[in-house]
């Protein structure tokens, strides 16, 4: 199984996961899936990514373990390409809304004045 992500979450309070924002999702196999439920509660989003055929039309996996499909968030939002497709998509897909999906754009969601670089500021 090849799986791009598989996020540790335990309980819907806690706050972590992964956010993915204009990413392209290339290669040469087929059947990846975008995530799959390591623990019971994972939650990951895909948004403005271009995702190309290697992305399995399920889109997601669950681990064979049914229980999860209530407590897991796998998100996806204005995505393109044919990987995209929400057509054959397992049912605890959430199509996100515009509202739904501003928490997950915020760079406040990953922490990131914590970690990532300030643009540069060339003098001119």
């Amino acid at each position: 199984m090849t799986v791009i992500t598989a996020q540790a979450r335990d309980l819907a309070s806690e706050d972590t996961g992964y956010s993915f924002v204009h990413c392209n999702i290339i290669g040469t196999g087929n059947g990846t899936y975008l995530g799959r439920a390591w623990r019971t509660s994972p939650r990951v989003v895909f948004a403005y990514t271009s995702m190309s055929e290697v992305i399995t039309l399920a889109g997601w996996n669950n681990k064979n373990r049914p229980e999860h499909d209530s407590t897991v968030f796998y998100g996806e939002y204005k995505c393109s390409g044919p990987g995209s497709s929400m057509v054959g998509r397992v049912k605890y897909t959430k199509q996100l809304t515009g509202e739904q999906i501003k928490p997950f754009l915020s760079l406040g969601y990953i922490q990131g004045s914590k970690w990532l670089l300030p643009p540069p500021n060339p003098k001119v």
